[in-house]
């Protein structure tokens, strides 16, 4: 079945067909093998995307718009530019707190990059910064975002193996901050060496001035946070909440979002929750099947006849995470992955909502590398840049990301602390 499932599903991935239709092929091919009638696809297809939590998506979606529309996201930017554009690096540094701001808001790393490097990719090219550095600097931070709630991926991985989304949130935050400082130093020290960026001077008056823009954009992170972890209301209402509070921010405070944006608004985030929302119905068939066909258990008898030692188990875990995600986009592969390799985690003693934030940053870490890096595309398009040109000045901040993963592994209580 596995054999099967892959070769069918990378042989149409290779041959240019969209990983949707993809995953639908090896869906096909899988029922044959197993002697499964075909209705059977898209009875699971229909009751795969019909669960309540995966309203939160296109919710979420939807605040993202609203935030780059209504000039909330800009906001966010200047915010972080009297906050740490002082430190060497300049915009550098900027651009890695405003990912910081901005990914806690969009959930997405591609609405991130676009958003974020749309604006300081240009400025920091005028700070001395070579078009790789810029870009290598936009996409790293971009990562951010997908720890932090409203997180698109802790959702997807929410929804698929029945962990809770409001823990997965909270859980994420603690290394996503990790992120920001492993990303900030690595910065300092790539824009010390190139002599890159210009600091500007630390004023209290444009912190003071800056903060008074920008502290209803910074609220949201806040109302979902506390809304979820004091027992509130759920992901998903949380969506519902943030969209009508930056529709209500963006219309009629900052009177940025006219009424005739919001077609382009709401077109935006219906592609956007078309494409992924296809994803999620191929991808649940696929999970269907392979759950039926006992796919799943087999896996965990053979992952402990090896060994039973977490220690052991999940440096592997993550070791195919890491090549998986070099050749497949992150959500197709926590679609696939999760209910597949989340038994053989919990079969050792690792706890799902550990697993689920480490599995969504380092399968993230594929979003930055060819061949089909998304962050790494949407960044270089954004910078004009030919994407073979960013991957030497993106090898420190490769670097970066891993030492994070590693002291993730070592200290796995950081992830609990605020839970």
């Amino acid at each position: 079945m596995i054999w099967v499932f892959f070769a069918v599903l990378f042989a149409a991935v290779f041959g240019g067909i969209p990983v949707s239709f993809a995953l639908g092929l090896a869906a096909v091919a899988l029922m044959f093998v197993a002697d499964v009638p075909i209705s059977v696809l898209v009875e699971q297809a229909i009751r795969g995307v019909n669960e309540f939590p995966l309203l939160a998506i296109p919710l979420f979606i939807l605040v993202g718009q609203l935030m780059t529309t209504g000039g909330i996201a800009r906001r966010l930017i200047e915010l972080a530019s009297a906050l740490v554009g002082w430190i060497t690096g300049g915009l550098g540094q900027v651009n890695v707190a405003a990912s910081m701001m901005f990914g806690g808001l969009s959930g997405s790393a591609v609405a991130d990059t676009s958003a974020v490097g749309g604006i300081m990719i240009p400025q920091m090219r005028e700070q001395g910064y070579t078009a790789g550095h810029a870009v290598s600097i936009t996409i790293s931070s971009a990562l951010i975002g997908i720890l932090l709630p409203p997180s698109i991926p802790l959702i997807l991985f929410g929804v698929v193996t029945e962990t809770s989304i409001g823990r997965l949130f909270v859980a994420g935050v603690v290394p996503a901050v990790l992120l920001l400082i492993v990303l900030m130093i690595t910065t300092y020290i790539t824009a010390k060496r190139n002599n890159a960026g210009i600091k500007q001077p630390f004023r209290w008056r444009g912190l003071g001035s800056a903060f008074n823009k920008a502290w209803l954009g910074l609220l949201l992170p806040i109302i979902i946070l506390v809304g979820i972890r004091g027992g509130f209301f759920t992901a998903t209402e949380a969506g519902m909440i943030s969209a009508l509070y930056a529709f209500l921010v963006s219309m009629f405070i900052y009177r940025e979002l006219k009424p005739r944006d919001m077609w382009g608004v709401f077109i935006g985030t219906a592609r956007t929750t078309g494409m992924v929302m296809l994803l999620v119905a191929m991808a649940m068939s696929v999970a269907w099947l392979l759950t039926t066909q006992l796919v799943a258990r087999d896996l965990v008898e053979a992952v402990a006849g090896f060994s039973t030692n977490p220690y052991v188990v999940l440096p592997l875990l993550l070791g195919l995470l890491l090549l998986v995600g070099i050749v497949m986009d992150l959500s197709p592969a926590i679609l696939i992955l999760a209910p597949m390799t989340l038994p053989i985690a919990e079969a050792v003693g690792i706890d799902p909502v550990y697993y689920g934030v480490m599995m969504v940053m380092v399968l993230g870490i594929g979003l930055l590398t060819p061949p089909v890096g998304t962050v790494l595309f949407v960044g270089c398009a954004v910078g004009k840049l030919p994407v073979e040109a960013a991957i030497r000045p993106m090898l420190p901040y490769y670097s970066a990301l891993l030492v994070a993963v590693v002291i993730l592994l070592a200290f796995p209580q950081l992830i609990f602390l605020l839970l």
